[in-house]
């Protein structure tokens, strides 16, 4: 006796460091798979982040192309007046004021007027006094180009320079200029000139953008100065030297490597160090995306020409701090391992209390079969199985009771943290979780109901109203799955002594099955019911798969299914409660025409 007890006890420690061992590796390869999980899902989210910024890029740099088709349509406008004759010195001063009047929200600072020397006539200016008529007069090579007859009808765009000559004096413009060929022979009559602010071009363009969180889009030319900036004092520097000024200590080589792509009219997505982000100084990783904005877009590449085509081009970049998209990873990662290590915890809790549970009854009966006579033991052996189903029945129902209430927090934290989130890969794992999580629950209340059923609490009741409440509860569920239920219920049904909540699971579980048997969009399930001889009927009918006779002489058996994810306990808990009642249950099926269960019930119990 003392050597089995030993021997016993042996046993139960060597389980329990066993189960221990498991766990313990388990958790070791959960986490490693979690950590390169982790380094993946991180770099697939800044890639499809750097996409999404790169689309905004885009987008700003469409905007600044259309703002200079609209500057092109109203310059253009100004070569086509006076086609027939000359105009009159004031007749002119008179129309062009008035087209100022319109144009100058456009971000133009000065409209002239150049006569057919070069020399200023005619200037309208935002400023607050704009140069005296006359003075200055039109650069050279932008004079010999106006002339060239090839030209007329045609546009010149500059680069961006810093005005030398007050009002705009250090100012970062450009120029944009037509020739005019007037009067009835088309003869060179001069040149009308915008003198443009491309801070507010570009300004307008970046007005309201934000990537993420924090996010902000900048703007540079081909000199690299900056023409739009979150930071408003970096705007009119050059973009290198204020971030230098601004943190001597960092390097900014990717940065360096990223203005050097956009110099060179390249387009695409990289990760840099900053020294800082909006209010916060520090070493700051950053994503970005960026694409060249070449003025060969719209209406422009038909009608302009650039100054310095290879090299008249800007710049637009969006970027956004590494750690906002990391950090959204790493809590989202972080719960569900919190979630998952909490489901193995239940998992290895709930086997260790089963196995603990077996063994202790184990013992329990090993002892009493020991002080029995040797006469009785087939008597014994007997009991001892007896005992033995018992005790794995009531094991079952401690520890589905145990591991109900965890399966319940896990599902619901798992439904909180879903509502939460927008990322639907991460949706769709939670809904993973809570999907089997219901399983477990179902399952568990199947086995429980199984192994312990409860004596139905009989009273009169309407079975066309259970019915009914079952059939607006499934009612969605069919409508999305394209099956339609049709409803053939005897209004004079009587009513009967019957548990309602027992009839209800019946009813649930019957119509399930048939759903999940039939599909559309031409599935029916018919629902009837109908009394005679002293009885009450129901039956619910599918146009399904059907079943084999092999199948069907096994439904009622307990674990017997043919689902993936089934239990095998829901037809043996029905099948159980129709006894209860005193009832009985039939199935009629033909393979690939559909199965039709009909349950019989006494109209008193």
């Amino acid at each position: 006796m003392k050597a089995s007890r030993t021997l016993g006890a042996i046993s139960l420690r060597l389980t329990i460091s066993l189960i221990l061992t498991v766990a313990a590796v388990l958790t070791l390869l959960f986490y490693s798979s979690w950590q390169k999980l982790n380094q993946k899902v991180e770099v697939i989210l800044k890639d499809q982040f750097n996409q999404q910024q790169l689309m905004l890029a885009r987008k700003i740099g469409d905007n600044v192309e259309s703002y200079f088709d609209l500057l092109e349509s109203a310059l253009m406008g100004y070569a086509g007046l006076f086609q027939s004759a000359l105009p009159r010195e004031r007749e002119l001063n008179d129309v062009m004021a008035e087209r100022f009047g319109r144009h100058r929200r456009f971000g133009i600072l000065d409209i002239r007027r150049y006569n057919a020397a070069g020399q200023e006539v005619q200037d309208l200016s935002v400023g607050a006094s704009p140069l005296p008529a006359g003075y200055p007069a039109l650069p050279a090579a932008y004079l010999r180009w106006a002339r060239d007859p090839a030209h007329r009808g045609r546009l010149f765009l500059s680069k961006t320079f810093d005005y030398a000559d007050p009002p705009w004096k250090g100012r970062r413009v450009m120029r944009f200029l037509t020739p005019l060929y007037w009067g009835r022979d088309q003869v060179f009559s001069g040149v009308v000139e915008f003198l443009l602010d491309p801070v507010f071009i570009c300004e307008k363009a970046t007005s309201g953008v934000r990537s993420g969180q924090t996010g902000y889009a900048w703007i540079i030319d081909q000199d690299q100065i900056f023409l739009a900036h979150y930071e408003k004092d970096f705007v009119g520097h050059d973009a290198m030297q204020v971030r230098m000024a601004r943190n001597p200590e960092i390097v900014f080589r990717g940065l360096r490597e990223l203005n050097a792509a956009l110099m060179a009219g390249k387009e695409g997505m990289t990760e840099y160090d900053s020294g800082w982000h909006r209010q916060k100084v520090g070493l700051m990783p950053k994503l970005a995306a960026y694409t060249p904005i070449t003025f060969t877009k719209g209406l422009i590449s038909g009608a302009t020409d650039l100054e310095d085509p290879g090299h008249n081009l800007w710049g637009v970049a969006v970027v956004s701090p590494v750690e906002e998209v990391s950090g959204e990873v790493q809590e989202v990662l972080h719960q569900e391992l919190f979630l998952a290590g909490l489901f193995l915890a239940v998992v290895v809790l709930a086997s260790g209390v089963l196995i603990a549970c077996a063994l202790a009854f184990n013992r329990a009966l090993t002892r009493q079969v020991k002080i029995k006579t040797r006469e009785l033991v087939d008597s014994h052996e007997h009991l001892m199985h007896s005992e033995r189903f018992a005790a794995v029945g009531e094991a079952a129902a401690y520890v589905s009771h145990e591991i109900k209430n965890p399966l319940m927090v896990i599902g619901g934290l798992a439904g909180q943290v879903e509502r939460r989130l927008t990322d639907p890969a991460h949706r769709e794992k939670l809904r993973v979780i809570q999907e089997e999580v219901n399983r477990l629950e179902s399952f568990l209340g199947d086995l429980r109901d199984f192994l312990r059923p409860v004596p139905p609490l009989k009273h009169r009741v309407n079975l066309n109203e259970i019915i009914r409440e079952v059939q607006a509860l499934m009612g969605p569920a069919a409508e999305d799955k394209g099956v339609n239920l049709e409803e053939r219920l005897d209004s004079h049904l009587p009513s009967i002594e019957a548990d309602p909540t027992q009839l209800n699971q019946v009813v649930l579980n019957l119509l399930k099955n048939a759903m999940e048997a039939t599909s559309g969009p031409d599935g029916r399930i018919i629902l009837a019911s109908a009394s005679k001889k002293g009885q009450v009927w129901f039956s619910i009918r599918d146009t399904g798969k059907g079943m084999t006779p092999e199948v069907k002489s096994k439904i009622f058996h307990p674990f017997f299914t043919t689902k993936e994810k089934g239990t095998g306990l829901g037809l043996a808990v029905v099948h159980k409660i129709i006894t209860d009642h005193g009832g009985t249950i039939d199935v009629e099926t033909t393979p690939e025409a559909g199965s039709t269960f009909t349950v019989r019930l006494p109209l008193r119990g």
